[in-house]
């Protein structure tokens, strides 16, 4: 593992920085397409040329593709980072009052090393497969950029299996009694 120790990260800091590489690549777009506009608009061609024209530059088509992509695995990384982030905390805050959290922070202590490589791979993935398809086309960017994303997100299946099956580990019999003291009117 130390070949590769230099991507490492946790999965709060690839959250963050899956979102901030998807809002980056949605503030280029939308300049981008701004700028198209405005030049058009000054020279009074209108704005449906502008995007007609827009649409047909190769580099433009490029780099919406690649940004749109981004956009479609952005909330799904973000989202399943955030959780094994969560996860990893394992407090009462993160628990719940009534239920007993076991110390191992949802049985995820051992995969620790398999967390920070998989969501080194996604961030490295992504930057790459959006930034070098904008700047530099889609070859090989499409395959170098997917290529460890894939990877990252399959290192995760058994990291997310874990901690959605074993986040809480005993429930807390107070909170049972709570309801069977609830009486239903009849």
């Amino acid at each position: 593992m130390d070949a590769v120790h230099w991507i490492e990260m946790s999965a709060g800091k690839a959250a963050l920085a899956i979102f901030v590489n998807a809002l980056a690549g949605k503030v280029y777009m939308s300049s981008t397409r701004a700028s198209f506009q405005i030049r058009e608009s000054l020279s009074s061609k209108g704005l449906m040329k502008a995007a007609g024209k827009m649409m047909k530059d190769e580099e433009t088509v490029v780099a919406s593709k690649a940004q749109l992509n981004n956009s479609e695995y952005s909330g799904l990384l973000c989202a399943a980072l955030c959780f094994i982030h969560i996860s990893q905390q394992g407090d009462e805050h993160v628990c719940g009052p009534d239920f007993k959290c076991d110390g191992t922070a949802a049985g995820l202590s051992g995969m620790t090393s398999q967390i920070e490589l998989a969501s080194g791979l996604i961030v490295l993935g992504s930057i790459l497969h959006l930034w070098g398809q904008i700047l530099w086309g889609p070859f090989p960017f499409q395959t170098l950029g997917g290529l460890p994303r894939y990877v990252g997100m399959f290192l995760l299946v058994p990291v997310l299996q874990v901690a959605t099956m074993r986040n809480v580990k005993q429930f807390d019999p107070s909170y049972q009694a709570k309801f069977e003291t609830v009486t239903v009117p009849q």
